[in-house]
């Protein structure tokens, strides 16, 4: 009966709420305005309070212990998460945190009954449980009771963002001794993640913990304070330099990523034992050597975008950019040289013209591969030239030589033909670099 009585309470709310009328905001004097920001939030907070409390007793359903008959499960999700996001729409960090503050507030407690009574919105809540964290030995339960119950004060406030880090502050006061590991866990979250967009833009997701923060933030700053209201300089030189800054035509953020990117470029040489190799990061540029003598057309970054001919030539001559040439059958010129192993250059070479292992159905990438010369260098005299080199991983260049498979050029492609005695014809070998295939379907 009481599950009846609610639905029907909501049901309600929620036909009244779909027929109001959301224009003539625009007439409204600045009280109302205000009126309606406060009952909107209201009515938000109490749906996400509701929507919470649903996504709790999904959770509790869908229990491990439940196996296959869970919840979530017989809905045909593997879990929780996956299910709420599904039904209602939500991305995967709201679903978490709403069955997050669903399971609290069905478990009781200070921060469970003030989150079915209102005290707290399912953000508030959420913020406290995660700046609190759970009880130890150190802060025993009836302890973080306490804190929670001034935090749910401060809820009133403070927004979500706030009252973690002040129950963040009140935690670290309560266990003092507990910060360092406290701190060892945020180090070791940290993450730097590149997300290759299909638009051609590349997306960084970078999570700093507090110290490593400190340091981007004040890069940062120097780059764009005079944008975002910094200080004011008497010396005239500092003065200049902040009025350059903030006349520039590129925007706060454009400015912030030209000023990492350069410093990047600059210190890139400076440590070698972060990063591997030396000198300025090269970005690699393929063009074909009879666009590159015309001066039309255009190559393609490794990346596999296109690059106006403006642009190479503009690379070329700026420096820090390792021009492949290639001819018209997209093998890679001028970087060949005789000897018995691959250089580092022109394995850099084979990298950007095979893209990976080579072998049919294979995805390892050039950093998992070997350099296979497909004349033998002894059996059959070869030459260490990159138009007798392939990209294979170990696997792949074992079971080559173990099972006598052979790789043979012709017209600058590559085949692959199997050992004497087994069925099956040969198969062209297609690169996996889609710079180069691209490179070469525009000619």
């Amino acid at each position: 009966m009481a599950t009846s009585t609610l639905l029907d309470a909501l049901r309600q709310a929620h036909d009244r709420l779909r027929i109001a009328p959301v224009e003539g905001w625009g007439m409204a004097s600045d009280a109302e305005l205000r009126e309606l920001l406060a009952i909107t939030t209201e009515l938000r907070q109490g749906v996400e309070r509701h929507a919470a409390m649903a996504a709790g007793e999904v959770a509790r359903r869908s229990l491990p212990e439940h196996g296959l008959d869970g919840f979530a499960q017989r809905a045909g999700h593997r879990t929780v998460e996956e299910f709420l996001r599904a039904e209602t729409g939500v991305t995967a960090r709201d679903a978490a945190a709403t069955a997050r503050v669903g399971i609290i507030a069905g478990s009781g407690g200070v921060l469970g009954g003030a989150i079915v009574n209102g005290r707290v919105s399912v953000a508030a809540a959420d913020a406290i449980h995660a700046g609190l964290g759970a009880a130890t030995e150190a802060v025993p339960a009836e302890l973080l009771e306490q804190a929670t119950e001034r935090l749910c004060d401060d809820a009133d406030s403070l927004d979500p963002d706030r009252l973690q880090r002040r129950a963040r502050e009140l935690r670290d006061e309560l266990d003092e001794a507990g910060v360092a590991d406290r701190e060892a866990q945020r180090r070791a979250a940290r993450s730097l993640r590149l997300i290759r967009q299909a638009d051609g833009m590349t997306r960084i997701i970078w999570l700093l913990d507090p110290e490593s923060a400190s340091v981007v933030t004040e890069v940062y700053d120097r780059a764009t304070s005079p944008r975002r209201g910094g200080p004011r300089f008497v010396d005239p030189g500092r003065r200049a330099a902040a009025a350059a800054i903030h006349d520039d035509p590129r925007t706060t953020e454009q400015l912030a990523s030209d000023a990492f990117t350069e410093l990047l470029r600059q210190s890139a040489a400076v440590d070698h034992a972060v990063l591997l190799g030396g000198g300025e990061p090269a970005v690699r540029v393929l063009v074909t050597a009879a666009a590159l003598e015309a001066g039309a057309g255009h190559g393609v970054l490794e990346g596999g975008e296109s690059a106006s001919m403006a642009t190479v030539e503009r690379l070329a001559c700026a420096g820090g950019v390792l021009p492949v040439i290639l001819d018209e059958a997209g093998q890679v010129l001028d970087l060949g040289r005789e000897q018995r192993l691959y250089s580092r250059q022109q394995r850099r070479a084979l990298a950007v013209r095979d893209g990976g292992c080579m072998w049919p159905g294979c995805d390892r990438p050039p950093s998992w591969t070997e350099a296979h010369h497909i004349r033998h260098w002894a059996r059959d005299h070869g030459r260490t030239d990159l138009a007798d080199g392939i990209l294979l991983c170990r696997h792949h260049h074992l079971r080559l030589h173990d099972e006598r498979w052979e790789i043979e050029r012709r017209a600058g492609r590559y085949w692959l033909s199997p050992p004497p005695g087994r069925g099956g014809g040969r198969v062209l070998l297609e690169t996996k670099s889609r710079a180069v295939r691209e490179l070469l379907a525009a000619r």
